[in-house]
């Protein structure tokens, strides 16, 4: 019979490290190939071979089952990458049906044609939770949809990643291992889920790491309840390297309001932490120089930040790009060096400021007069350089919930707004957005800051205001001080 155990990490609570810890224990008894660690991004599954690496002296190819599951039934499916559906070839399939298929889908999209193929993978990945959607549908051109699509795949002999894992679970070949470790389970759909009971069926031990709170991903199939089902031993990390205790205090009376999940007892990291309420973004104090998360359950909400930022003269990282392209920052820095200098350090150099410069420009002036670039990034970029010198990377981040799970900054804050079909949602189905909620007021390291809602739907009723001591709804004040 196999050995599970399931390790609950809270938020901050080192979950990977300890993985990591435990990685190492059972490199001591086990061969590396006969060891699996799958996790929801490449990034986690790899961290854990890197690890084995420096400590053991292994090469890469020692771990051939530290992947993510896609790339697991891809290997089993023995594909090359021109076997795969790519974005190009759903515009392809659109642009024959008459229809406009980008070929990406977010869970703030909320029409058009790539809902049909959302419902499409839906439906496989987790039946259930495509049910939620089916009013949105027309059903008979879903049929006609699914029809095409799939006859478009056969006809070119291409397989999507939910074609893979189908084939992994149809073809019921475990994985030759004896241990597997499965990281961000709460994030794995029930399609993901059948393919693990498949690949690990023959283990003597299976660990299954994750946090049931944090799931965040129902809208594209996660299967949280199959989690939260999991029988064994259950071992629940108990304090966070991250939150303080005021911000844990706040976030714990979120997640006690969810409904289906395990309960958790933890230390935080130390005492203190503030809590600040605002009637308006205008009135946080933003600092260019800080470390922050600016956070948003929707990414429409996001613009609030943005001009903010753009208000205040700070450089940001928006969803992974800088507010100031890259290229644009070195071919100012590379033409002022000119100015300064006389010449280019380099051709490549002067290859990026031409592509930069106005038709006929006098590089003689200032590149504020020279850029071909719009009155309002010129002012924005000046602002910027006015106060900080030089364009240097920055550590605010503006991002929704999602974007930043599994990270931290000393300062993050939350805008109560969202859209009616949150607020619809919250009415219906409250533990997965409580759940929402409840990662974004978690990032936070040292302090915590909440903007009420400037429009119809918000966050307030969820949130914890009216039991905080000493605070009247809606004062801008820190809370919960002794």
């Amino acid at each position: 019979m196999v050995d599970r155990t399931i390790i609950f990490g809270a938020p901050g609570c080192g979950k990977t490290h300890y993985l990591l810890n435990l990685l190492e224990k059972l490199l001591t008894q086990y061969k590396p190939h006969e060891i699996a660690f799958v996790s929801f991004t490449r990034a986690g599954a790899y961290e854990g071979r890197n690890r084995a690496i420096a400590k053991f002296g292994y090469n890469q190819d020692a771990f051939p089952y530290f992947r993510t599951l896609h790339s697991i039934a891809f290997s089993h499916c023995q594909l090359s990458k021109a076997d795969v559906v790519t974005k190009k070839q759903y515009y392809e399939f659109s642009k024959a049906l008459g229809m406009q298929f980008s070929g990406y889908y977010t869970e703030d999209y909320t029409g058009g044609d790539d809902m049909y193929l959302f419902y499409y993978f839906l439906q496989k990945n987790n039946a259930e939770r495509a049910k939620d959607i089916e009013l949105d549908l027309n059903m008979s051109k879903f049929e006609y949809i699914r029809k095409m699509y799939n006859k478009f795949k056969l006809q070119r002999n291409l397989m999507d990643y939910t074609d893979m894992i189908e084939h992994f679970v149809q073809d019921k070949e475990p994985l030759p291992v004896k241990v597997a470790i499965i990281d961000e389970a709460q994030d794995l759909t029930s399609l993901q889920w059948a393919m693990c009971d498949v690949a690990f069926r023959n283990c003597e031990h299976i660990y299954i790491a994750g946090d049931d709170d944090q799931a965040v991903y129902e809208w594209n199939g996660a299967d949280v309840q199959r989690f939260l089902n999991t029988r064994g031993k259950r071992i629940i990390l108990n304090k966070s390297y991250r939150m303080p205790s005021r911000v844990l205090s706040f976030a714990r009376q979120i997640s006690d309001k969810i409904q289906e999940r395990v309960p958790k007892e933890f230390a935080p990291r130390a005492d203190g932490g503030d809590i600040f309420m605002y009637n308006s973004l205008d009135e946080v104090p933003i600092t260019k120089d800080g470390n922050w998360y600016l956070l948003a359950r929707n990414n429409m909400h996001l613009d609030s930040y943005r001009s903010v930022l753009m208000k205040k003269g700070i450089l940001y990282s928006d969803k992974g790009d800088w507010s100031i392209q890259e290229r644009v920052i070195n071919a100012i820095r590379s033409y002022e060096a000119k100015r300064k200098n006389g010449k280019y350090a380099s051709q490549l150099e002067q290859l990026i400021v031409q592509q930069h410069l106005k038709k006929g420009a006098d590089t003689t002036k200032p590149w504020f007069e020279v850029f071909d670039l719009d009155d309002v990034t010129i002012e924005y970029i000046r602002d910027i350089l006015a106060q900080n010198g030089s364009l240097k990377k920055s550590n605010i981040t503006v991002s929704t919930f999602h974007g930043v799970k599994g990270g931290e900054a000393d300062d993050v804050v939350v805008l109560c707004d969202f859209t009616k079909r949150i607020s619809t949602a919250l009415n219906t189905n409250s533990d997965s957005e409580l759940r929402c909620l409840y990662v974004g007021c978690t990032r936070a390291k040292k302090n915590l800051h909440i903007v009420f809602k400037n429009n119809y739907y918000g966050y307030e009723d969820a949130l914890p205001i009216r039991d905080m001591v000493g605070v009247a709804y809606g004062d801008k004040k820190a809370v919960g001080r002794d």
